[in-house]
């Protein structure tokens, strides 16, 4: 599982060293991962083959923005704080779901009518599409291209892209939280430069703001901060990423105190658990039913 996981995350993002680190954080977390090489080569021989594919061309544009401002600590806290901040709210929303966010009278009607909420659902996510002229649907790996490459963009984007992310994966369609909340991340980059009078370099606040979020939304911040760092070839931010994610990280977890992915999995086993033991009750039943039937057929002989 370790080597698929990170070997898929590595080949998605052109992100080899990302995908290593997301072996040892994210999926070595709390288990005794065994470093044997399958694990190491799996996820280099998906990076190499790709990269012999498509070249080694990072995911996005490479980040030609400044690499230090003044004051450049307040700036990174700044974007850390807002970051973790949405980036909890964020983690906390898909964690509890739609019933579990709803207020307690609508939980009934929301569990017992799961089509009817898709469709509402659904109209929320046209209503932010046709609000932000698009912008929300898809990967967006449009607006994240002319964020880095300091082009307009909408400020409403972020949080846009955030509510409709979670409404999407309410509905239980999503195909993943790890690119739009790179994209949610630019946009709250755009909007944190944009409220602050534009005084600083815009690529620089959507690329720590990208890490941080993503930081936020996972609490794994150095994966955050090196797939970032790989996907837009900014080597020379790579410490104030790390740093921002790391802030963003710690605030997350005043709102969700475990990390999104293993919620996810823990729910996903549960489930599955569950599903097994119904299985086994109604076996159990079938050959109590079937003993009961014998017995029966034996009396009346």
């Amino acid at each position: 599982m370790a080597t698929g996981a990170a070997g898929g995350l590595a080949a998605a993002f052109n992100a080899p060293l990302g995908g290593v680190i997301f072996a040892i954080e994210e999926l070595g977390r709390g288990i005794l991962l065994r470093w044997e090489r399958r694990v190491l080569l799996g996820v280099l021989a998906a990076g190499f083959i790709l990269v012999a594919i498509e070249g080694n061309n990072p995911y996005f544009p490479n980040y030609h923005g400044q690499t230090s401002v003044p004051y450049m600590f307040l700036w990174v806290i700044l974007c850390g704080v807002v970051s973790g901040v949405l980036g909890g709210v964020f983690a906390w929303l898909l964690a509890k779901g739609v019933a579990g966010t709803a207020p307690a009278k609508m939980r009934g009607w929301i569990r017992r009518h799961p089509i009817y909420t898709a469709f509402i659902l659904g109209l929320i996510l046209a209503g932010l599409g046709t609000f932000t002229h698009g912008q929300t649907y898809g990967t967006g790996y449009e607006v994240v291209t002319k964020a880095l490459d300091g082009q307009t963009v909408a400020s409403e984007v972020g949080i846009s892209k955030l509510f409709a992310t979670v409404a999407t994966y309410w509905t239980g369609t999503a195909g993943g939280i790890f690119t739009p909340a790179l994209t949610t991340g630019a946009g709250i980059g755009v909007q944190v430069w944009s409220l602050t009078g534009e005084i600083v370099d815009q690529r620089l606040l959507v690329l720590l703001c990208m890490a941080a979020f993503l930081a936020g939304a996972t609490q794994s911040p150095v994966t955050a901060s090196v797939i970032v760092m790989e996907m837009t070839a900014s080597e020379p931010v790579l410490f104030w990423l790390l740093i921002c994610s790391l802030i963003a990280s710690i605030i997350s977890r005043q709102f969700n105190a475990k990390p999104f992915y293993h919620f996810a999995a823990g729910r996903f086993r549960q489930r599955i658990q569950e599903e097994a033991k119904q299985q086994e009750a109604i076996k159990q039943d079938a050959v109590k039913q079937e003993v009961t039937k014998q017995a029966v057929q034996e009396e009346t002989k």
